[in-house]
């Protein structure tokens, strides 16, 4: 009997999924820092500190959502916008690290 319950049900594929999101955003996150490491044109401590930045800025993002209780999920009032705007603020935080390169790369 436990069999046939087994048997039909579907296999699911989420955690494949979930460590395919976790890979799409580490790249996201650190293929902007590994070119900053790449460019030949700068000291290699600048290197180094500017990719520091471009990394760990999205973690220092993450951390401030995390911190604030309404963007944490405990909002009291107006749940449905908290989480819009903790949405927001994450798709954000991962597009910072190319933004951060792109400002780090301009010709001034």
């Amino acid at each position: 009997m436990a069999d046939r319950a087994k048997a039909g049900r579907p296999r699911s594929d989420r955690p494949a999924m979930r460590v395919l999101l976790t890979l799409i955003a580490f790249g996201m996150i650190a293929i902007p820092a590994l070119m900053m490491l790449a460019r030949e044109e700068l000291p290699r401590g600048r290197r180094i500190g500017r990719a520091l930045v471009v990394f760990l800025a999205p973690a220092i993002a993450l951390g401030a959502i995390q911190s604030v209780p309404e963007l944490d999920g405990r909002a009291l009032s107006y749940p449905n916008a908290w989480t819009m705007l903790r949405l927001i603020l994450s798709g954000l935080a991962l597009i910072l690290p190319w933004c951060l390169y792109v400002w780090f790369t301009a010709r001034r």
